[in-house]
């Protein structure tokens, strides 16, 4: 008898534990809200934390990776936001504004191992002629952060009011 009731006690945690751990689908409308406001209002640190929850309890939803993918890219985290493209694509991989974004992240990355390449290298180095081409071209881009002069402390993307912050929507 003692048994029987250690059980159903158990069982009884075990679901109201289960129950917690999944939301409602309005609970999930709710959150979806919140991180979309606190993305949007640039509230990076709690945006994040939302976003990954809602990534936790809705992992197959792609416009959660875009988004977050976005903040990353926002707060010059590209590694990060190249991840979150790359699971969002996983999951819709025809949406052009996911493809652009992480074109323009990797286009940074690029930008910033040449520069960083160019630094280095000597002066009577046959590279250096050659990254310095590839900089010149690269600064052509329609771009934001593609020059080589120094800039007053700017976001590596910048924000906006949609839910994409390199530069597509």
């Amino acid at each position: 008898m003692k048994f029987s009731r250690f059980v159903l006690a158990g069982s009884a945690l075990l679901l109201s534990g289960c129950a917690a751990l999944h939301q409602q689908p309005n609970d999930i409308y709710a959150l979806r809200e919140k991180a979309q406001a606190a993305y949007i209002g640039e509230q990076d640190d709690k945006a994040e934390r939302l976003l990954l929850g809602l990534a936790r309890e809705a992992p197959n939803e792609p416009e959660t990776w875009f988004t977050l993918g976005n903040l990353y890219a926002r707060t010059n985290r590209p590694d990060q936001a190249v991840d979150a493209y790359q699971k969002a694509l996983m999951l819709n991989s025809t949406d052009a504004k996911v493809w652009h974004n992480l074109g323009v992240v990797r286009v940074r990355q690029a930008w910033a191992s040449f520069i960083q390449s160019y630094a280095l290298v000597k002066g009577d180095d046959a590279l250096r002629a050659k990254l310095d081409g590839l900089i010149q071209a690269m600064e052509k881009l329609p771009l934001e952060g593609l020059t080589r002069a120094p800039k007053a402390a700017t976001p590596a993307v910048a924000p906006s009011a949609t839910p994409a912050a390199t530069d597509a929507h």
